[in-house]
């Protein structure tokens, strides 16, 4: 894979594939949300917000032009089957804002209430 920036070739490192000339990175879908959950040290759920692009990437697995988005406060490029692009210093600002990302209960005292009746099965005695 190429970078979407420069076209310079992304080496592994980690979870993510990293651009030695601009110091952007390539994460796949499938790890940024656990690496996400494991700042926050939460569940979390994604919202991304379209934004106005001055330039359109192509995304670096399918050649296909990106998404322009934004998660939080930080602008992205985003190829939804693959993966998201980070210029330099947006992976960082992105994991800062990762306790923002928490995912909420749809209903809070349902999943109590379910808690309860659950424990109340495994105490009583038959």
């Amino acid at each position: 894979m190429n970078c979407p920036r420069d076209n310079t070739p992304l080496r592994q490192a980690g979870y993510t594939h990293a651009c030695d000339a601009c110091g952007g990175a390539w994460v796949v879908d499938e790890v940024l949300v656990p690496l996400l959950e494991e700042r926050a040290n939460a569940l979390i759920e994604l919202e991304w917000k379209p934004r106005h692009a001055d330039e359109i990437r192509a995304c670096p697995a399918c050649a296909s032009p990106m998404q322009t988005v934004a998660l939080g406060s930080v602008a992205l490029d985003r190829c939804p089957p693959h993966g998201v692009w980070f210029d330099a210093g947006e992976l960082a600002a992105a994991l800062k804002e990762a306790k923002h990302f928490r995912a909420e209960p749809a209903h809070p005292a349902k999943t109590h209430e379910s808690l309860l009746h659950k424990l109340g099965k495994l105490l009583s005695v038959d």
